[in-house]
C-alpha cells in the first residue's frame, strides 16, 4: 500500500482561444472553490436536509453526502424562492439519465448542480438539497449520521480549465513505451476538450501500487489515499488492467465523480488493452487511449453515453439523437466522444471526439472545471 504520490513533472496542455463571456468581476470571478462541511442526522423518515447559501458569485455547487454504513441517495433541490428545481421522482421511471446522485450509493452520493446549461443560472440566497439515508436493501433508515461536504464554485473568468493528475502504477513511469503513449494521448485529449472550450492542466505522478487496478465504481480505499494527495480535479490512474478484466478500457468512479477524496475519486485506465497483442502502441492505439481518457473523464465530470448499447436509454440532453437501433445510432452518434463503444473496421476505428453543445454545457457546469 503506497503512502504518497511522487510528482514526476508538470505539463501545461492548453488550446488557443479566449472566452467570449463577459465576467461579472474579473477580480472575483476566479473559479475558486469554497468548501463547507457539516455533520447532519437524517430525520424519522430517513431524510437529510442540507442548507446551502450561495453568494451572487457562486455559479455551481457540488454536494457530497457520506455515510459510514448502508447507502445514501440525493432526492432533490429547492431554490431560494421555494421552487423544486430537481426531484428524483421526475426521473424515477425515465429512460433518460441526468445524474447518478438519484441512485443508492455506498460511501458517498454526489450531486453537481446545475447539470445542464438549462438548469442554471443559479440565483443567490438560501438553497436546500435533500438526501436520504438507506439501509442495505434500499429502504429509508432513520436517525443516521452523515458527513456533508458542499463545494461552491465562484464564476469563472476567462477560459475554463480542469486540473488533471495522471498517476502511473506498477513502476510504469520507468516504461518509455507507456509514458510516451500516455503523454501523446494527453496532448490529444487536450485537443478534444479544447474544441469544447475546456483546457486541461496535467501533472504526472507515480504510486507504489499494483498494476491490476481496482474498479473505481464499486470503490477502493487506496483511491481515497491517491486523491487526498492531490485534492482537486480529475485523477487518471494508469495500470495494466482494470478489475482484472482484459476487455475493459477504463472506468470512472461516478457520474459525476467526487471532487473530494473517497474510494471512488478516480478514473482508472488499463494500458495493455490499448496497446494490443504486441504491447506496443501504434498511432491508432494512442488515439484510442486518448479517447478513453477523454471519455471516462467525461463521465467523471457528469456526462452519460448519448445512448446506451441497449438502445433504449439515453442522456438527458436535447442535442444528442434519441436513436433506437445500432445502425442508426452509429450513423448519428458514432463520432461522439461519449458513444458507448468503438466503431471499428479491421484495425481502423472511427475517431470519437465530437462533443455536442449541450455536452459542453455539462462539462462547464462541473465544479471541477474552473
Amino acid at each position: 500500500m503506497r503512502a504518497f504520490l511522487v510528482l514526476l513533472g508538470f505539463s501545461l496542455l492548453a488550446c488557443t482561444g479566449t472566452s467570449t463571456d463577459e465576467p461579472q468581476d474579473t477580480a472575483a470571478c476566479d473559479g475558486a472553490l469554497h468548501t463547507d462541511t457539516m455533520s447532519l442526522t437524517s430525520d424519522a423518515d430517513g431524510q437529510v436536509t442540507i442548507p446551502i447559501t450561495l453568494s451572487d458569485l457562486d455559479d455551481a455547487f457540488m454536494v457530497l453526502t457520506e455515510k459510514a454504513s448502508g447507502t445514501a441517495s440525493t432526492d432533490g433541490v429547492v431554490d431560494p424562492d421555494g421552487n423544486t428545481v430537481l426531484d428524483w421522482e421526475d426521473w424515477a421511471s425515465s429512460r433518460t439519465s441526468l445524474t447518478n446522485a438519484f441512485y443508492a450509493s455506498p460511501d458517498v452520493t454526489v450531486l453537481n448542480w446545475p447539470v445542464r446549461a438549462e438548469d442554471g443560472p443559479l440565483s443567490p440566497g438560501d438553497w436546500t438539497v435533500y438526501a436520504s439515508t438507506l439501509d442495505a436493501d434500499g429502504y429509508p433508515k432513520a436517525k443516521q449520521a452523515v458527513d456533508v461536504t458542499v463545494l461552491r464554485r465562484q464564476c469563472v473568468a476567462g477560459r475554463p480549465r480542469v486540473k488533471v493528475t495522471i498517476v502511473y502504477t506498477n513502476r510504469l513511469e520507468k516504461d518509455a513505451e507507456v509514458t510516451s503513449a500516455v503523454e501523446q494521448a494527453a496532448d490529444r485529449w487536450a485537443e478534444i476538450y479544447g474544441a469544447a472550450g475546456v483546457d486541461i492542466d496535467v501533472d504526472y505522478a507515480s504510486a507504489d501500487a499494483d498494476g491490476s487496478l481496482p474498479e473505481p465504481l464499486p470503490g477502493d480505499d487506496e483511491y481515497t489515499s491517491f486523491y487526498s494527495d492531490v485534492g482537486e480535479g480529475v485523477m487518471v490512474v494508469i495500470g495494466d488492467d482494470v478489475g482484472g478484466m482484459d476487455d475493459l478500457f477504463g472506468e470512472a468512479g461516478g457520474i459525476p465523480g467526487p471532487q473530494i477524496a473517497t474510494p471512488h475519486s478516480v478514473v482508472a485506465v488499463g494500458w495493455l488493452i490499448h496497446a494490443g497483442a504486441d504491447a506496443s502502441f501504434s498511432k491508432d492505439e494512442i488515439e484510442l487511449l486518448a479517447e478513453t481518457m477523454a471519455h471516462e473523464s467525461g463521465h467523471f465530470l457528469g456526462l452519460y453515453h448519448p445512448v446506451e448499447s441497449s438502445f433504449d436509454m439515453w442522456d438527458a440532453l436535447g442535442d444528442t439523437d434519441k436513436c433506437t437501433r445500432s445502425g442508426d445510432c452509429d450513423d448519428a452518434l458514432g463520432t461522439n466522444m461519449m458513444y458507448p463503444y468503438p466503431i471499428c473496421s479491421g484495425a481502423k476505428c472511427t475517431d470519437q471526439v465530437d462533443i455536442s453543445g449541450d455536452q459542453a454545457g455539462v462539462l462547464l457546469n462541473n465544479v471541477g472545471v474552473r
